[in-house]
């Protein structure tokens, strides 16, 4: 047999009979838990109290039994001197340990920490009285069997007073732990009901921002389809149909020019790597290989000049090798002759749009470019409007599923504790 009293497990049943229904707002379950608590209290302090009483009786029932053990000289006379010397320091220590623990004065049992704070004590006690019983196992059952016997006894008695204080202190704790989960789960719902009102509130005014938008459009598109619907309008259309069509006109031109110095490309580019002109000038010649329409004007046609005049040179001169050299001069001395004729084509292109461009003052376009878009900007704001109740209706949807969730939770928790159907309104 070995000694040891430590906790056990204690394992506490209990049914819930439901009875009237009881409705209660949220804000309300900590007034009920107050309610469960007083009466829960003073159960347990009164049932601590109770239970200390027979403690005390196992107290001095256990000290009645170490005593009959300390005036017992266990017949060790016959016993081998070095053994009666280590029999009588274990009975020693065992009266020493247990007399100490059954002589203090246990706590008077007032509010429910006294009933904690002996709980704790006793189970100290028995854990002592445990450990010096364990340590002596062998000189107890072999030289006073009968008191070993009897402390098994007593102190398992002492072991039930202690479990049944346990009970109620789980039972507390127990209490708390559903209290404070209840109190969570009624803070989530009030969070959760805030989010809700603050959503449903951004949803009515996106809804109506979404009105005004909607109105802001209508009247923008009326005032679009107004400006669109004067003459002034169609005339501006007709003008800008005819300046699209002169677009061709360039294109036509451009390829002209393009085509006359792609003639002289080969000698141009050629002259580009000896050519001893400045900095400007050597620009000048890089655009004109790339896009020759671009740079013929009035400024720089005498430049252009110079630099075709140049490369006729360094033709010449066999400074710039080519398949046909006189062909090459003619075709640079063409392009030379054609510049006036690419100018006045330029000129005359840019003189009929600048003409038409004018034309297009009939009409003040730019009202209507403003007004679309607002248009657009107005219908981009709706979109992220719907958008936005879109995603509002969606977390007002999930907020109400687990507001519901934990108002179930509430309602069982809260129910099981008071005994009662409870319904929490919201």
């Amino acid at each position: 047999m070995v000694f040891g009293f430590g906790k056990k497990k204690t394992v506490k049943s209990s049914a819930t009979h439901l009875g009237q229904r009881k409705e209660i707002q949220v804000d309300e379950a900590s007034t009920i838990l107050k309610e469960i608590e007083s009466p829960l209290i003073s159960k347990i302090v009164e049932d601590a109290k109770k239970i200390k009483n027979e403690i005390k009786i196992n107290q001095e029932k256990i000290k009645s039994t170490i005593l009959q053990l300390e005036s017992d000289d266990l017949n060790l006379d016959d016993v081998d001197k070095n053994l009666r010397t280590v029999v009588s320091r274990g009975k020693d220590s065992v009266v020493s340990t247990i007399k100490k623990e059954t002589t203090t004065d246990v706590i008077e049992i007032r509010r429910y920490e006294d009933a904690v704070t002996l709980n704790g004590d006793v189970s100290q006690m028995l854990r002592r009285m445990g450990d010096v019983l364990g340590l002596n196992t062998r000189v107890m059952h072999v030289f006073a069997r009968k008191y070993a016997d009897k402390l098994k006894d007593d102190i398992a008695r002492l072991a039930q007073n202690r479990n049944s204080l346990q009970i109620l202190v789980n039972d507390y704790e127990d209490f708390k732990s559903k209290s404070e989960n209840i109190l969570n789960v009624g803070m989530k719902i009030k969070k959760l009901k805030d989010e809700t009102d603050q959503r449903t509130k951004r949803r009515i005014e996106a809804l109506a921002e979404i009105n005004e938008t909607q109105k802001i459009m209508e009247n923008l598109e009326r005032e679009m389809a107004s400006l669109k619907s004067k003459n002034e309008y169609k005339e501006f259309l007709e003008i800008k149909k005819k300046i699209d069509l002169l677009e061709n006109e360039k294109t036509e031109i451009k390829n002209k020019i393009n085509y006359q110095f792609s003639k002289i490309s080969r000698p141009l580019s050629k002259y580009s790597y000896v050519s001893s002109f400045d900095k400007p000038m050597k620009k000048l010649m890089e655009k004109l290989l790339l896009e020759p329409y671009n740079v013929i004007s009035i400024q720089n046609k005498a430049p252009i000049t110079e630099i075709l005049q140049a490369v006729t040179k360094s033709v010449l001169a066999g400074n710039i090798s080519v398949k046909d050299s006189q062909k090459a001069v003619e075709q640079i001395e063409e392009t030379i002759n054609r510049l006036d004729e690419f100018l006045a084509l330029k000129d005359a292109h840019s003189n009929k749009i600048a003409k038409l461009e004018q034309d297009l003052a009939i009409f003040d376009s730019q009202l209507l470019v403003e007004k679309e878009k607002e248009l657009a900007k107005a219908r981009a704001n709706l979109s992220d409007l719907e958008s936005s109740i879109k995603k509002l209706e969606s977390e007002i949807s999930e907020n109400g599923t687990l507001t519901e969730k934990h108002k179930h939770e509430l309602e069982s928790a809260l129910g099981g504790l008071h005994g009662t159907k409870i319904v929490v309104k919201l």
